[in-house]
């Protein structure tokens, strides 16, 4: 596992052009504070609103905490190997309030240790689901409902599902890694 690298392909699917994506966005579109992953979801077209939708989900449903959120995000890149993911999230990760110790913790080939308990069990669940079985084992999620409860343990399952999903869109149309500084203090893509 490990941080992931930059991509090491040479053809990937082009962002769309700006007057497309304000076609999608809107007219409040900023092409320099708009992150590459909006802008390619941006040419998805009719798709735009459920990826959208999504992405404002698990970045602003209740319940969810925006270190957890991270943790899975930041664990999803170091699996899948999504380098644009760990990109924007290692800061995304810094600002919701994760260590360094932490965010290198997560980074760890095999399994996550020496962080705070509810972070390594939401590694371990990552972990498991992204493997080849594809699902928890009985003991991790025991843990999750016994940690979170039923309604909070169903939004993390989504959640680490979401960034499958996420990762491997990113890494397959390879959205270009931000060239400036557009993260700064958010938390979230939606700015």
């Amino acid at each position: 596992m490990s941080k992931p690298g930059p991509y090491s392909t040479q053809v990937s699917v082009p962002l769309p052009t700006d007057g497309d994506i304000r076609s999608i966005v809107g007219d409040g579109y900023d092409p320099d504070s708009v992150l590459n992953v909006v802008k390619m979801f941006a040419g998805t077209e009719d798709m735009y609103p459920a990826l959208i939708g999504m992405v404002r989900a698990v970045f602003a449903t209740p319940g969810i905490d925006a270190r957890h959120r991270e943790v899975i995000i930041l664990r999803a890149a170091c699996v899948l190997h999504a380098p644009y993911e760990w990109q924007a999230n290692e800061q995304m990760a810094r600002n919701a309030g994760l260590s360094t110790d932490e965010i290198e913790a997560i980074s760890a080939d095999g399994a996550v240790t020496g962080i705070a308990d509810d972070y390594v069990l939401l590694c371990r669940a990552a972990d498991e689901m992204y493997s080849s079985a594809a699902s928890l084992t009985d003991s991790t999620l025991s843990a999750l409902l016994a940690t979170f409860g039923d309604v909070v343990t169903r939004k993390y399952i989504a959640t680490i599902a979401w960034f499958s999903l996420l990762s491997l869109f990113l890494n397959s149309t390879r959205v270009p890694l931000e060239t400036t500084d557009k993260i700064g203090d958010r938390t979230s893509p939606l700015g």
